[in-house]
C-alpha cells in the first residue's frame, strides 16, 4: 500500500531534521465541519533515539507539512515512549482538503 500524503510529509520533515521515521500504522477517518472537509489522522511510528529526533520532536507541532491538496490544521505528539535505542511515537493530525 502506498503511503498517504500525511505519512510522506511527516517522514520527509523528520528526514530533513536528520531523523529516520518508520511508519508502522496510519489510521485516518473522514472529518467534516459546517464549512470544511478533511481527515483525522493517527500515525504510529518508530525512530532511532538521539539528538536529531529530539530536536525534531521539540518542533513537531509547529511544522508546516507540504501536502498537495491538503492543509495541515492540527498536529500533536500524542505519545512518546523511549525504549533504549528506539523511540515509539503516536502523532495525531487533522488535514483539510483544499481542492
Amino acid at each position: 500500500m502506498r503511503p498517504a500524503p500525511f505519512d510522506r510529509a511527516l517522514a520527509r520533515s523528520a528526514a530533513l531534521a536528520g531523523a529516520s521515521l518508520s511508519v508502522e500504522r496510519h489510521r485516518r477517518a473522514a472529518w467534516h465541519s459546517a464549512t470544511f472537509a478533511g481527515e483525522r489522522h493517527e500515525l504510529v511510528a518508530s525512530a532511532p533515539s538521539g539528538e536529531p529526533l529530539d530536536r525534531w520532536l521539540e518542533q513537531v507541532t509547529t511544522h508546516d507539512l507540504a501536502m498537495p491538496g491538503h492543509l495541515l490544521a492540527e498536529l500533536k505528539l500524542a505519545q512518546c515512549d523511549r525504549a533504549g535505542a528506539v523511540t515509539h511515537l503516536r502523532i495525531e493530525g487533522l488535514t483539510v482538503a483544499t481542492g
